[in-house]
């Protein structure tokens, strides 16, 4: 055979391991986010915890400072969906809970009641698979509910303790343009628009004393 028979043998050798190394993670990263969506909906939320990446966890110890100390003001300045998650925590925990709540705490008890945490869109199913980083990192398609596809907003599995997981926070920032529109009023602040929505998820009057510090 000549050196470029040989070469180019070789070159559609690889890819070919290549491309069936690939499939072989998307199909792992699909059975994750199966598992993870079973644990979920039997309301295992230990159990789901282990799908979760330690990048919502981080997400999340970095809010709990705003969770507890925010004035109304500081609230304001928060990212659209940090906002809706400090009032919906502020909601859901008294301040004595607050004091003593964790990141993991917050992710658990959620799933524990067949929810996504304070803040996190819930997400329905997966669709197309990116490797962003072979072994690693990955991304995907997600449905939202009511079981809507989002093409532009990724979630991301990260590699991590030898299995696939899922960071909850990683559509944040492509679905935060989606919801800035709706907290914009001359006549109030962003985190009182936050709460007139979050009046509306909830379909109960919550007291504006959310929209003060909690720290006790």
């Amino acid at each position: 055979m000549r050196a470029g028979g040989l070469i180019g043998l070789l070159g559609l050798t690889l890819l070919s391991s290549c491309g069936e190394s690939l499939n072989k993670q998307r199909t792992e990263i699909r059975l994750s986010f199966v598992e993870f969506s079973q644990a979920f909906y039997a309301q295992r939320g230990e159990e789901a915890l282990h799908y979760v990446s330690q990048r919502t966890f981080d997400y999340y110890d970095r809010l709990l400072p705003h969770l507890l100390n925010a004035d109304e003001k500081r609230l304001s300045d928060l990212p659209p969906f940090a906002l809706f998650a400090c009032l919906s925590l502020r909601h859901k925990y008294s301040p004595e809970e607050l004091n003593t709540t964790t990141s993991q705490m917050i992710v658990r008890e959620a799933f524990d009641s067949m929810t996504f945490p304070g803040g996190a869109p819930h997400f329905l199913d997966i669709g197309e698979i990116l490797i962003r980083k072979s072994g690693e990192e990955a991304a995907a398609t997600v449905f939202l509910a009511p079981g809507e596809k989002h093409d532009e907003a990724l979630v991301s599995f990260i590699r991590e303790d030898g299995m696939w997981k899922l960071d909850l926070t990683s559509v944040f920032e492509v679905l935060s343009t989606q919801l800035e529109p709706y907290l914009k009023d001359p006549t109030a602040s962003r985190a009182e628009r936050a709460l007139h929505y979050l009046q509306i998820h909830e379909n109960r009057q919550i007291g504006g004393e959310i929209l003060q510090p909690r720290r006790r």
